[in-house]
């Protein structure tokens, strides 16, 4: 059995020559890679078929398989569902990124070394084109380690993190998750709550429950910045819900005693500001302002009237919809 698994929920095609090299050059070779086709009419799988990418592949252990085509967090559930909660730790690549050489190395090192919930190395923000350009600002109790994996346990994760609501650790592209990690992102459930919309960030607090999370110090991979990336589209159902998902992560982990009141409270007004500043005329966000404007900040009035709103908004959308079917189909390419 392989010692990392790749899961790519694909639907664009523009830079998959570039993550497939990525995969290509990688330093270590123990992994697999599973691809969940999502495009429009299956293009990509018929790019693959007619040899595009052959001088990119051929070393890979590849398999490529149709998507369910019902939104991207639906395909990653799909390919968690089949190929990552019983293999080995799961590397998930949004198909815009890319890694390099040494990712699977040190992130494979870090598994073996020490149980954790999960592996995030650090990366580049690039531009369209893949230059980097800027980095995620790093907490100082990180730039202050002079070791180059650095283990983070929950309390202070979760200060660093909910408590400021602030995603200091990047997305699922630079993070390997653990088994465990990988069942919870499949749910993607804190005490009650759906963390839909922070599924990246959400997972590793979520398994941070179990074990601690892994900070390896070194720029492995590059998330890129271009127009047609999921955060530009701020009206989407997926932004609206990551903004308020902040104040579903405070009230979820003070519910279940992981979150002190304090740092609850400063989360929730931090995700309110910014929800009144990105959405406060859309009509949407009407019935939440009225919620903060009864109960305030304070979560054991807030809690159970948010948690009837979130429901609503979780289940309104196929797409964040826990009741909702995949649709399987099991050609593979």
């Amino acid at each position: 059995m392989s010692t990392i698994t790749t899961l790519i929920p694909a639907y664009k095609s523009q830079h998959l020559g570039e993550l497939f090299l990525g995969l290509k050059t990688q330093s270590f070779r123990d992994f697999r890679v599973v691809l969940s086709d999502d495009s429009p009419g299956g293009a990509i799988t018929d790019l693959i078929r007619r040899g595009a990418y052959d001088a990119l592949i051929d070393t890979l252990d590849l398999l490529v398989v149709p998507g369910p085509r019902q939104g991207s967090f639906r395909n990653v559930r799909h390919l968690l569902s089949h190929w990552g909660t019983t293999s080995p730790p799961v590397h998930l690549h949004m198909d815009d990124d890319v890694i390099y050489p040494d990712f699977y190395r040190l992130h494979a090192m870090t598994h073996a070394s020490v149980p954790v919930g999960a592996s995030v190395s650090q990366r580049w923000l690039t531009s369209a084109e893949g230059r980097p350009v800027a980095q995620l600002p790093l907490p100082d109790f990180i730039e202050q380690q002079a070791q180059r994996v650095v283990t983070i346990g929950r309390p202070l994760l979760y200060a660093s993190t909910i408590a400021v609501c602030q995603n200091w650790l990047g997305e699922c592209s630079n993070a390997v998750l653990s088994q465990a990690a990988a069942r919870r992102l499949q749910t993607g459930h804190i005490g009650g709550l759906s963390y839909f919309g922070l599924g990246d960030i959400g997972v590793l607090l979520d398994v941070a429950q179990e074990a601690p999370i892994a900070f390896v110090h070194d720029h492995l991979s590059g998330f890129r910045s271009h127009p047609a990336q999921a955060t530009a589209h701020v009206a989407s159902h997926a932004l609206r819900c990551g903004h308020l998902a902040w104040v579903a992560l405070a009230l979820a982990t003070h519910d279940v005693g992981l979150l002190p009141e304090s740092q609850a409270r400063q989360a929730i007004g931090t995700a309110t500001r910014r929800c009144r500043q990105v959405y406060g005329s859309d009509p949407a966000f009407s019935e939440y302002f009225d919620l903060v404007a009864q109960c305030g900040e304070v979560p054991a009035r807030l809690s159970a009237p948010f948690r009837a709103l979130w429901t609503r908004w979780i289940e309104s959308e196929p797409e964040s919809c826990s009741n909702e079917p995949i649709r399987q189909e099991a050609e593979a390419a």
